[in-house]
């Protein structure tokens, strides 16, 4: 019977828990936190769109509209040689993007420079570096074209060289 009278010792748990207060108030503080932040974007109406900027469905017409395509070079073959030994055949057509405002003075402008366009287009694809030619986006070869027609046809004119035919051949 003395065994039973002795109090027994309890270990101390590893497992700490935090007390039901404490749980009930931090709680409390994340929802009064959670319900300022939202209070405080219903007020300030939600992110607002940058300054100068347009709505999609805007800047979509008003693109379409804006732009024409002039043909400048069409179905032209130019010779490369790559450091005097393998010959490249580059076949060609070559388009400006102009604003419709300035589509008429550049139609008249290619008309009658015709000739020294396309001597200009020879030239410049003739003497590119291979890498160049080889180049996916061919951005070196199409700003050398715009820099090559805008001195024929005058600066501004054009706003973007395109060029929808570019093929090469490596013959021997």
């Amino acid at each position: 019977m003395a065994e039973d009278t002795q109090p027994t010792q309890e270990r101390p748990s590893s497992n700490y828990k935090m007390p039901l207060k404490t749980l009930i108030i931090l709680l409390l503080v994340f929802l009064i936190e959670g319900g300022t932040i939202s209070l405080f974007f219903v007020m300030r109406g939600g992110p607002n769109p940058a300054e100068g900027t347009d709505p999609i469905e805007d800047t979509q017409t008003t693109q379409q509209n804006k732009y024409a395509e002039v043909v400048l070079v069409q179905d032209f073959q130019v010779d490369n040689y790559m450091a005097g030994r393998t010959r490249m055949i580059v076949t060609l057509e070559v388009a400006a993007k102009v604003e419709l405002t300035n589509k008429e003075k550049l139609d008249q402008n290619v008309s009658e420079h015709s000739k020294e366009i396309l001597n200009s287009v020879r030239i410049l694809v003739s003497s590119a570096q291979p890498d160049q030619i080889k180049d996916p986006k061919l951005e070196v070869v199409k700003r050398k074209i715009k820099s090559g027609v805008e001195e024929i046809v005058g600066e501004g004119l054009i706003e973007e060289v395109l060029l929808p035919v570019w093929q090469v051949f490596i013959s021997d």
